[in-house]
């Protein structure tokens, strides 16, 4: 099931680029309307810019966020 999900996600995906013509430009752009329609935030950078996902048990070595 796993499988189908992923290639249901990559069909998706292409389509969707297919339809931009592979331009990332205009893909940005039409993800950007998309989500303005939607009304919704769909990924927010800064959010993650501010937070350490790491948990306090972590093995990886502490570095300054933004580096």
């Amino acid at each position: 099931m796993k499988d189908e999900v992923i290639a249901e996600v990559w069909k998706v995906k292409d389509r969707i680029s297919a339809e931009h013509q592979y331009d990332v430009k205009r893909l940005v752009e039409h993800l950007r309307a998309e989500e303005a329609a939607s009304g919704s935030l769909v990924f927010d950078l800064h959010a993650r810019q501010h937070s350490d996902i790491r948990t306090s048990n972590s093995r990886l070595p502490r570095v300054p966020l933004g580096v």
